[in-house]
């Protein structure tokens, strides 16, 4: 069994959003530290966005009732993965309803409770300027992929919304269905098998709707 890392690492110096440290000496927390001469022993202090990165995304991010980080059952959050690809299609243009059916076919199809990696061929070029230019997924498009059944998506892209919107449509399809979503995937490009194992865990923060998340695949060769 192979294990891919789909999760891109975060390099403080180069984000494009809110994501600081400062290292401190652990004595600022245990005063009784006795530290020796080859020891540094220090911890660090966090301050960051949490939509940063490859990052998972809950219900209540949207819904002030809905389910934060620690509510969301575990299961969610592991078991059978497919690949969808919609690798292709040209940038900036909308998946469509028939293009979403068709890579669904060729993809075996969706099971209920698939987790569903969508492949949009842009995982490479995160961290470009032309990251931005994915394709998009249309209205249609979504609602199909969320009557298929799958209980998490993740994407390799920095959202899911129609560009210059800001009403929030695909985001409401998911999260409205307790259906969590992982943006910024990585190396999509090296699954090759269109089902798998995969698990993403975040933490359980309470009052959290989104946190970066550490993504693995196992491929069964």
């Amino acid at each position: 069994m192979r294990i891919i890392d789909l999760t891109h690492p975060i390099d403080p110096e180069k984000v494009n959003r809110k994501f600081s440290i400062e290292r401190v000496g652990a004595d600022t927390v245990n005063h009784n530290v006795l530290r020796k001469d080859d020891e540094w022993y220090i911890m660090t202090n966090i301050s960051m966005v949490s939509h940063i990165a490859t990052h998972i995304e809950v219900p209540f991010h949207l819904y002030k009732d809905g389910k934060d980080l620690a509510m969301m059952d575990i299961s969610t959050f592991c078991g059978d993965g497919v690949l969808v690809d919609f690798r292709g299609i040209n940038k900036r243009v909308p998946i469509t309803a028939e293009m979403a059916k068709k890579a669904i076919e060729d993809a075996g199809g969706i099971k209920e409770g698939d987790i569903v990696v969508c492949n949009l061929g842009y995982s490479d070029l995160y961290g470009t300027d032309e990251y931005q230019n994915s394709p998009y997924f249309s209205e249609e498009a979504m609602e199909i992929l969320v009557n298929s059944g799958m209980k998490m998506m993740a994407v390799d892209a920095g959202g899911v919304e129609i560009p210059l919107s800001e009403d929030h449509v695909n985001h409401a399809r998911l999260l409205s269905r307790d259906i969590p979503l992982i943006e910024n995937a990585a190396n999509l490009n090296r699954i090759d098998k269109k089902r798998f194992k995969i698990a993403a865990f975040p933490y359980p923060i309470k009052g959290m709707e989104s946190f970066i998340v550490r993504v693995v695949a196992f491929i069964e060769d």
